[in-house]
């Protein structure tokens, strides 16, 4: 296992994946932190206002990038044509392994940097509302679930058509599915994997003043039943993905 890991590292370091595991907090932080609170009020709600903007960023930006980095950890064994000679050289259980623990692990590294990035903008941007902990752990646990499951749905594309470009137009349609159900029916959003991220979003809009365009945030409660179903469903892809690696003839 570690051998396999360590193979799969050095593998990521040549198609250089922490440039991509960078690049998402990244925009993250020029993205989210372009909408500078101004007022006393807005600083007061300004962790609120940013958690429940964060999902909706990531329901933009995390499908594709979850495409992007399972197409590359199987796309350099496909343009080579080396899985005849990978399994000659290490079971097919043990390159499993290894790529499901890398990309779980970059996937791990850009939650935390993602999750960090919420901190230094409290801190860069000056807001004045109470930091909350407890919604901030819950927000990066539900993030790292997402984006796992995607992650395992992706790389089951790659092995089943060998290409990277059905993984990345999934990810893309999905990217579109999962914005456009953001603003639909809490029902709707249900039924569409690519948006899990604004469901299982802790804040919520509680009052709108039309004349001075005040927004207010409030917490609601924890989708603990949405997100056991997500960590269901990246099992289930992470078993399917397994099944087809096992499977597939070279």
């Amino acid at each position: 296992m570690g051998k396999a890991l360590h193979a799969e590292l050095q593998k990521a370091r040549r198609r250089h994946d922490l440039l991509i595991c960078l690049a998402v907090p990244v925009v993250v932080y020029l993205w989210a932190g372009a909408a500078v609170p101004t007022g006393a009020d807005e600083l007061a709600n300004a962790y609120s206002a940013l958690f429940y903007g964060v999902p909706i960023i990531n329901t933009i930006l995390m499908p594709l990038a979850m495409a992007i980095l399972a197409s590359r950890l199987w796309d350099v064994e496909v343009k080579g044509c080396t899985p005849k000679l990978l399994y000659t050289l290490q079971s097919r259980r043990s390159l499993f392994a290894g790529k499901a623990l890398l990309g779980t692990g970059e996937v791990l590294l850009m939650v935390t940097l993602e999750m960090a990035v919420s901190i230094l903008l409290g801190r860069v941007q000056g807001y004045t509302e109470a930091f909350p902990a407890e919604p901030l752990v819950y927000t990066g646990i539900c993030t790292l679930a997402v984006d796992v499951m995607l992650f395992f749905s992706e790389l089951l594309l790659m092995l089943i058509f060998d290409n990277p470009l059905p993984a990345l137009c999934v990810g893309i349609v999905g990217a579109l599915i999962g914005l456009f159900s953001a603003f639909m029916p809490p029902l709707v959003s249900y039924f569409v994997p690519w948006g899990y991220f604004v469901p299982l979003s802790c804040y919520e809009v509680s009052y709108w003043d039309k004349a001075t365009h005040t927004v207010t945030y409030g917490l609601r409660p924890y989708s603990w039943g949405l997100l056991a179903f997500t960590v269901v469903l990246a099992a289930a892809l992470f078993a399917a993905a397994w099944r087809m690696m096992r499977d597939k003839e070279v």
